[in-house]
C-alpha cells in the first residue's frame, strides 16, 4: 500500500481570538509562499485569505485547534480519508517556539 502521510497542525487552546494568533504566527512564513498559496487555492481558497495573516477560514482549515475532543476529530478525519500515518506538528498556547509536549503526551496511544 502506498504510505499516505499528511501533516496536521494543532493547538490546545478553546479561545478562537488566541488560538488564531498564534496559529497565524506559525503560519506566516507559509502563506507567503507561491506555492503554498497555489496549493491552497486549488481547495478554494483566494487572494482575500492570504491577507492579514490569512483569513480565519484558511487558519481554521490549516490548523486544528480547540479541546482536546475537537483536535482528535481533526486527526480521525485524516485516518477516515486513508491516512495511515498522521505527523502533528503542536503548536504551543504561549506562541513560543518548539513543540506543545503536554498535547503531545495527551495524544500520545497508550501503552502497556
Amino acid at each position: 500500500d502506498a504510505w499516505l502521510c499528511p501533516e496536521q497542525m494543532i493547538l490546545l487552546e478553546t479561545d478562537a481570538t488566541k488560538a488564531r494568533a498564534v496559529a497565524r504566527k506559525h503560519m506566516a512564513i507559509y502563506i507567503e509562499l507561491p506555492n503554498y498559496q497555489n496549493n491552497l487555492r486549488e481547495y478554494g481558497f483566494d487572494d482575500r485569505d492570504f491577507t492579514a495573516g490569512g483569513s480565519d477560514r484558511l487558519v481554521d482549515a490549516i490548523v486544528a485547534w480547540g479541546d482536546e475532543t475537537v483536535i482528535r476529530e481533526r486527526i480521525e478525519a485524516h485516518r477516515a480519508a486513508g491516512a495511515n500515518h498522521v505527523c502533528i506538528q503542536a503548536f504551543r498556547p504561549d506562541g513560543e517556539m518548539g513543540p506543545d509536549m503536554e498535547v503531545l503526551e495527551l495524544l500520545a496511544p497508550a501503552t502497556g
